[in-house]
C-alpha cells in the first residue's frame, strides 16, 4: 500500500492506495523559486505586454482605481501592491487619489481583518480600499448589453477614475478556461445580473471549460472589459508553493494570453490514461463548496465516465455564505433546473447557473465525498454519498465498480488542469 496525504485547509488527509492500482500522483509541476520576485514584478510593469507604460497615460491629476482579487483567491497582494502603488505615484498621482476596489463578485464582502491580512496594514492605512457590491443598485453603472442580451453593471467607483487597473493570478478556471485577465472586472466588478447573465450563457454552453484557452464565456468577459475600459492588467503565474513564477502586465487580452502559456506548463498535467476512480482534493479551493467544486470539474476530466469520483475537502464555510439558495438547487438534476431557470423560477440566477454546471458535470459519476464542513443532508442534495474517511468511500466505490479498478489522485484538484496525452 502506498500511503498519500492530501492538503485539507492547513492540514491533510491520509489515504492508503494500492500501487497496483494507482495510475499515478499528480499536481502542479514543482519548479525552483524564481529570485528578485520584486525586480520581476517592476520590470514587468515598466514593459508591459501589447500596452502602453504606466507613465503614458498616469500622471499628475489623474484619478486611478485599482481591481483585486479577494480572500478566495492566492495572489499575492501583499508584495505586488507597494510596487504598483509607488509606481502610479511616482507618475504624480496622490494617494488621495487612489482607489482599490475589492472584486468580490457575488462572494461575501470581506470584514475589515481580513482586508488587513490580504492588503497589508501599511496599504490599508495609506489608501481608500472598499468591498464592491453587485446587489446595490446606488453602487453600480449601466453601460449597455452583452450578447445573449446580458446588461452591463459595473461598479461606479472603478469607473469614477480616468485609469484602470485589474491585478489577479492566473490559474485553470472551469468558467473562464484559465482565471486572470478580464475576469477582474467580471465577475469581479459587475451587478449580480451580469455575473448571472453570464454564467448561465456558460452553463448552457460549456459547463466545464477548464484549461480552454479560447471560450464563450472568455469572449463575454473581454467584450465586457472592452466596453468599460480595462487599460492595464498585472498578473501573476505561481509555483504550488505559492511564489511567483512569472508576471505578465500590459494589455488585458494579450498579456493574458502569454500568461496562460506560462501557467499551462505548470497547471497543466499530463495522464497516461482515464481513471475508474479519481481521488481529488479541493486546495486551495477549501473556503466552501463554491471554491471546493473546481475540483469536480478536474476529476471529471481525469476519469472515464460511469467511473467514480472521491472529493476531499474542508468547506469550513459549508456549501455557500453568500447564495443560501445554492443547496436546494444542486438537488435538481440538469433537465430540471434549465426549465426551472427557462421559466424564471428562480431568485438567484448566479447559484442556478453554477447548480446547472456542477449538476452537468456529475452525472456521468458516482461521487462521494470527505468533508468536515458538508453535512449529510447537505452531500444527499448534492447527489454525492457522504463518508467520514477516505477509505470506507474508496471501498464503497470499488464495490460499486471494480475491485480491481484504476485509480488516479489529484492533490491539489482545486488548481489542476488534467490533459490525456494523447490529446
Amino acid at each position: 500500500m502506498l500511503r498519500i496525504k492530501i492538503p485539507y485547509g492547513r492540514s491533510s488527509i491520509a489515504l492508503d492506495i494500492d500501487e497496483k492500482q494507482l495510475i499515478g500522483l499528480f499536481r502542479p509541476v514543482d519548479v525552483k523559486d524564481v529570485k528578485e520576485t520584486e525586480k520581476m514584478l517592476s520590470n514587468s510593469i515598466e514593459n508591459p505586454i501589447e500596452g502602453r507604460s504606466l507613465s503614458n497615460f498616469v500622471f499628475q491629476g489623474k484619478k486611478v482605481a485599482v481591481a483585486v482579487d479577494d480572500i478566495t483567491r492566492v495572489t499575492p497582494l501583499r508584495m505586488i501592491l507597494p510596487i504598483l502603488l509607488e509606481k502610479i505615484e511616482a507618475a504624480g498621482v496622490r494617494k488621495s487619489s487612489i482607489k482599490i476596489v475589492i472584486a468580490l463578485g457575488t462572494h461575501r464582502s470581506m470584514t475589515d481583518r481580513e482586508i488587513r491580512d490580504r492588503y497589508g496594514a501599511e496599504i490599508v492605512e495609506e489608501y481608500s480600499i472598499i468591498n464592491h457590491e453587485c446587489h446595490d443598485s446606488k453602487e453600480l453603472l449601466s453601460m449597455g448589453k452583452l450578447p445573449g442580451d446580458v446588461p452591463i453593471l459595473i461598479n461606479k467607483h472603478f469607473m469614477k477614475a480616468d485609469v484602470r487597473i485589474g491585478v489577479g493570478n492566473i490559474i485553470p478556471h472551469f468558467t473562464a478556461g484559465w482565471s486572470g485577465g478580464s475576469k477582474i472586472l467580471l465577475p469581479g466588478l459587475a451587478g449580480e445580473e451580469t455575473v448571472a447573465g453570464m454564467h448561465y450563457y456558460g452553463a448552457k454552453t460549456i459547463p466545464n471549460a477548464l484549461g480552454e484557452y479560447e471560450n464563450k464565456p472568455r469572449a463575454v468577459m473581454d467584450t465586457f472589459a472592452e466596453t468599460v475600459g480595462l487599460h492595464m492588467i498585472v498578473n501573476t503565474v505561481l509555483t504550488r508553493g505559492g511564489k511567483i513564477a512569472g508576471v505578465y502586465s500590459g494589455d488585458f487580452v494579450k498579456a493574458h494570453r502569454r500568461g496562460v502559456q506560462h501557467s499551462r506548463r505548470l497547471y497543466g498535467i499530463a495522464i497516461p490514461s482515464l481513471a475508474d476512480i479519481t481521488v481529488s482534493g479541493s486546495y486551495p479551493a477549501d473556503i466552501d463548496f463554491w471554491q471546493a467544486e473546481k475540483a469536480l470539474y478536474s476529476a471529471s476530466l481525469s476519469t472515464r465516465r460511469g467511473g467514480g469520483i472521491l472529493l476531499i475537502t474542508p468547506c469550513p464555510e459549508g456549501i455557500s455564505s453568500t447564495h443560501k439558495e445554492w443547496a436546494d438547487l444542486l438537488a435538481y438534476n440538469s433537465e430540471e433546473l434549465e426549465e426551472t431557470i427557462e421559466s424564471k423560477k428562480v431568485d438567484d440566477l448566479t447559484a442556478a447557473s453554477l447548480a446547472l454546471c456542477v449538476a452537468k458535470t456529475r452525472e456521468p459519476f458516482t461521487v462521494c465525498i470527505c468533508s468536515d464542513g458538508i453535512s449529510d443532508k447537505e452531500a444527499d442534495k448534492l447527489h454525492f454519498k457522504k463518508f467520514d474517511n477516505p477509505k470506507e468511500a474508496l471501498k464503497f466505490l470499488d464495490g460499486k465498480l471494480d475491485k480491481s479498478t484504476k485509480k488516479l489522485v489529484l492533490t491539489h484538484g482545486g488548481d489542476t488542469y488534467p490533459i490525456l496525452r494523447e490529446n
